[in-house]
């Protein structure tokens, strides 16, 4: 099971109150708020329960589950390990890759106002509409599967008349000291590639092109 999902999983269920009681929560629910597939949800369960970091019992009238000391103790090493990556000074990671052309839908998220107006609230500037997508060396990719794991600013989803929107995390970057953000999607396709906003058109701005090499600082 990838870390990033069994201590998502594990989290959500300690901030139920799965630390301290059994409780009843169903399979649907953590779907909802994980945003994968029952039938996903029902196989991590699974794995978590056969390597003893949960204990879960199913019944007519609902699913129980409790958090083992053994799942405490996952937790608390993730938290140990999160406390030394924020003490360090300076609280930044640097991230290289390459521009590339992405798939031309960052113009159309960044500039809807649902996102629009709280990064300009969460980050003190109003967003050009669109992103620069840079293909993470592989190194760097690493380094990105640990932001997903770190707090950070966040804009909330919403919901329209047409569809429903996920929550962004927002990480404060600098690109050849033009500040911007690095924005990861609740729900991305793409391990090896991050997306930066500013308020400016980097690409433009910066003359950049498909297969530059740039680094990225970004802000914990």
């Amino acid at each position: 099971m990838p870390e990033k999902t069994w201590i998502e999983l594990l989290m959500l269920l300690a901030g139920e109150g799965a630390t301290r009681e059994e409780i009843r929560i169903s399979s649907s629910s953590l779907s909802k708020r994980l945003g994968m597939s029952k039938q996903t949800v029902i196989r991590k369960l699974t794995e978590l329960e056969e390597q003893s970091l949960i204990s879960r019992r199913v019944e007519p009238r609902g699913q129980f589950i409790r958090i083992t000391p053994t799942g405490m103790s996952a937790l608390r090493a993730m938290h140990q390990e999160l406390e030394k990556i924020l003490k360090q000074k300076p609280a930044k990671m640097i991230l290289t890759g390459r521009v590339v052309t992405g798939m031309g839908e960052g113009s159309y998220y960044v500039g809807h106002p649902g996102y629009s107006e709280q990064f300009k609230r969460e980050l003190g500037f109003l967003p050009y509409p669109g992103t620069l997508d840079i293909k993470l060396d592989r190194t760097s990719v690493e380094l990105k599967e640990t932001l997903t794991k770190l707090p950070s600013k966040q804009v909330p989803g919403f919901k329209t008349s047409e569809r429903t929107f996920g929550p962004v995390k927002l990480f404060p970057s600098k690109l050849k000291g033009e500040k911007g953000a690095l924005v990861i999607p609740n729900r991305t396709h793409h391990t090896d590639i991050i997306e930066i906003i500013a308020p400016i058109n980097l690409r433009k701005s910066m003359g950049l092109k498909d297969g530059d090499p740039v680094k990225v600082e970004v802000f914990l």
